[in-house]
């Protein structure tokens, strides 16, 4: 053999590694598992009908990202509404008394971007989940009242806010809103989407949970709440104004395999 052959395999068998990672790379996906609070939080507030729910992800094999997660809720007559996440909330440590009520509790809050789900450890987060069909709706209703909002301001100083508050601008969002309502009484089946960067497998996941008349009716409660929070912001443009308190009500749903 001669020298520039034998220079030529060495350097070929210096790659060999290498390209055996990117094989490895590209034939291994990740394998996530999720597993969810005992108990979903079901809402419905400013921001429309909510579901909020703590997860923890385990993956095998690789390390992966997380860049979107969707749900589609569906109810047993047949209509169904898909939610996104909006929030993630990671709590650090809790201080309970010695009955076991929570008197501290230290936690950060952040904008869904994307997560990474590491093979060393599992990751836990409370995961936040609302409508983008209710924020379309809503959006186009906010512009409308806000620019009805600035043009009485340009007009009158003085009066501005009373006649925002009286305007048709103004009831056509609380309408809205309310309208915005979905929760109704019976059964819900819910399937989780997640995407990535990477292609990974997913357990079938899959939970269903029941809403009785009871629980709509105390989650209806809170669109007087609707209205005062609209109200508050409105009014958060005089002098010295004090907000009108919001005690918004929640529903614990138990959540099982379907």
């Amino acid at each position: 053999m001669k020298p520039e052959e034998l220079v030529a395999y060495i350097g070929a068998a210096a790659w060999i590694p290498q390209i055996a990672t990117w094989i490895y790379r590209a034939a291994v996906r990740p394998k996530l598992r999720i597993v969810t609070e005992q108990n979903a939080e079901i809402g419905f507030t400013g921001f429309g009908p909510i579901f909020n729910v703590r997860m923890a992800f385990f993956v095998e094999r690789r390390d992966m990202i997380i860049d979107g997660i969707e749900l589609t809720i569906r109810h047993e007559g047949g209509e169904q509404r898909t939610f996104h996440w909006a929030g993630i909330t990671e709590t650090f440590s809790q201080i309970s008394d010695a009955f076991g009520n929570r008197q501290q509790t230290v936690s950060r809050d952040q904008t869904p971007i994307a997560i990474k789900v590491g093979t060393q450890a599992f990751l836990e987060k409370m995961i936040r989940f609302q409508e983008p069909r209710f924020h379309q709706a809503d959006g186009t209703l906010m512009r409308t009242l806000v620019e009805h909002f600035n043009f009485l301001k340009q007009k009158d100083s003085a009066t501005f806010v009373p006649e925002t508050l009286a305007s048709k601008q103004f009831y056509d969002v609380i309408e809205g809103r309310h309208a915005g309502f979905w929760w109704k009484p019976g059964q819900y089946v819910v399937d989780l989407k997640l995407s990535s960067p990477q292609r990974f497998t997913l357990r079938t996941t899959r939970w269903a949970f029941t809403l009785a008349p009871v629980d709509v009716e105390h989650l209806k409660k809170n669109l007087p709440s609707i209205d005062a929070d609209l109200r508050n912001t409105v009014n958060s443009n005089l002098p010295d104004h004090k907000p009108e308190p919001l005690p918004w009500v929640w529903s614990y749903a138990p959540l099982r395999h379907a």
